[in-house]
């Protein structure tokens, strides 16, 4: 059985005993969005329904169990567990209504630890690559290859740095821009 009000803000509480432990569930919003929580206490079966009291902002409810009277405080979106008798006497008592109706306050099974992860195998060990096709590249004096035969040294023919055009091997400028040539141009 669950014991609900409604707030004139449209704020809504409900309110369950469930053997030794009473969930209190507060709930607001509009269709759009709505905002809930539940909070579990441990507080022993109820021996009488629990009566709701507003006291300046708070919420009180009281509850009769069979450990004895408690008492739990709601203010805004905070619930807990007040350690003394609140002064009720300038409170209001708020009416509560009863339902059959079984509500989703049941607070949700913890989860289940994770499985240990299986260790990563060893990879394994890369294959040489297969021979590749020879290559080569040449551009001005340079000369680059690979998979082939030892590099050539001789140098059939040079050009300026700077412009790319074609010099001779003891030119010291060159011909067309007058770029300085050194040892290697």
């Amino acid at each position: 059985m669950s014991y609900v009000y409604e707030s004139e803000n449209g704020q809504r509480l409900v309110v369950e005993n469930d053997g030794d432990h009473t969930q209190v569930g507060l709930s607001s919003g509009n269709e759009g969005q709505q905002q809930s929580q539940v909070t579990g206490f441990e507080t022993g079966k109820w021996s009488k329904p629990p009566t709701l009291y507003r006291l300046k902002r708070d919420l009180v409810l009281r509850l009769e169990t069979k450990a004895g009277t408690q008492f739990i405080r709601m203010r805004g979106s905070e619930v807990r567990r007040l350690q003394g008798e609140p002064d009720l006497e300038a409170a209001e008592k708020l009416p509560f209504s009863k339902s059959d109706r079984p509500s989703r306050l049941r607070p949700l099974e913890p989860m289940k630890p994770m499985r240990p992860m299986e260790p990563m195998k060893p990879m394994e060990s890369m294959r040489p690559l297969e021979p590749t096709q020879p290559m080569e590249m040449r551009m001005g004096d340079m000369h680059m290859s690979m998979g082939g035969a030892e590099p050539r040294t001789e140098v059939t023919q040079r050009f300026c740095t700077q412009c790319g055009q074609p010099v001779n091997k003891g030119d010291r400028f060159c011909g067309q821009c007058g770029h300085p040539l050194g040892k290697r141009e």
